[in-house]
């Protein structure tokens, strides 16, 4: 029995070191963050450079995150008389929130940098942006991103086939466009969870795709008895229905069309309906 409960307690201090050392970083970002908006409020932008440059090298930040530290960076350049370095900080919080917006009670000397930045923005159509496709007869899943400021360092993928009650499989690819990130179970296995994390050289997430607690699903639905056929919860590299199929229904719809309409042109009594309506 004694053996036993100290098992169970070697187990739990175990998971317990596991737990702290993923939340104690986060919490840590977190942390510098938080001083770095006092420093804002404060107007101590020096300061508020300073911590915010300390959260950024945490590599903990969430998107959302991360562009406010660039929004403080922003400010903090603007206002040490760094324009470019202003305006740089302001194009990466764009890249990552494109509707972002700055305190309007700044005043126009610390706006301009962002009113330059948001005009860089508006003479292009890419955006920061990651997606994926499963190439099921290559074996895995297709990333494919889009980085206009070259903020990315790494591609993060971490998989599993859906419905197993197994840890995901993690995976660091380059951050170029079109990488295979190959999954243990393909061609065979009908949907597969993915997380797909694109970060920056500190490891801060850029663009997410699912959770760990909420991956994304990509594939097909199985076929289920007497239920009909699935459908795809998201594309294919070659998958889907056969364009073949879509030509020959197009091409009976297109005939019915046509067949219907010299019916009723060779019809010499007019048809009415039920509803009293009457067509010559």
């Amino acid at each position: 029995m004694t053996s036993n409960v100290r098992a169970v307690r070697g187990v739990f201090v175990a998971l317990s070191i596991v737990v702290l050392s993923l939340v104690a970083p986060v919490a840590h970002a977190q942390d510098l963050l938080g001083q770095a908006e006092e420093a804002y409020m404060n107007v101590d932008f020096e300061r508020t450079l300073e911590l915010a440059r300390q959260a950024m090298a945490t590599g903990r930040l969430s998107p959302d995150r991360l562009a406010r530290v660039y929004e403080l960076m922003g400010v903090a350049y603007a206002a040490s008389g760094d324009e470019d370095a202003s305006r740089e900080a302001y194009k990466k919080m764009l890249a990552l929130r494109p509707d972002a917006q700055v305190d309007t009670n700044l005043a126009p000397r610390l706006r301009s940098p962002f009113m330059e930045a948001r005009g860089y923005w508006a003479t292009r159509s890419d955006r920061l942006a990651a997606d994926v496709v499963l190439a099921r007869a290559d074996r895995g899943l297709r990333v494919s991103i889009v980085d206009p400021l070259g903020m990315a360092r790494r591609i993060v993928v971490r998989t599993r086939i859906a419905g197993e009650m197994t840890p995901l499989d993690e995976q660091t690819l380059p951050a170029e466009s079109g990488v295979l990130a190959p999954v243990a179970g393909l061609p065979e296995a009908d949907r597969i969870e993915y997380v797909v994390e694109l970060q920056d050289e500190a490891g801060n997430r850029l663009v997410q795709l699912g959770t760990n607690d909420t991956p994304n699903v990509v594939g097909r639905d199985p076929v289920v008895a007497g239920g009909g056929g699935g459908g795809s919860t998201t594309r294919e590299e070659g998958g889907g229905v056969p364009g073949w199929v879509w030509g020959l229904v197009g091409g009976v719809v297109v005939a019915a069309a046509v067949g219907t309409g010299l019916y009723l042109g060779l019809r010499t009594e007019p048809i009415t309906l039920r509803s009293a309506v009457v067509f010559e």
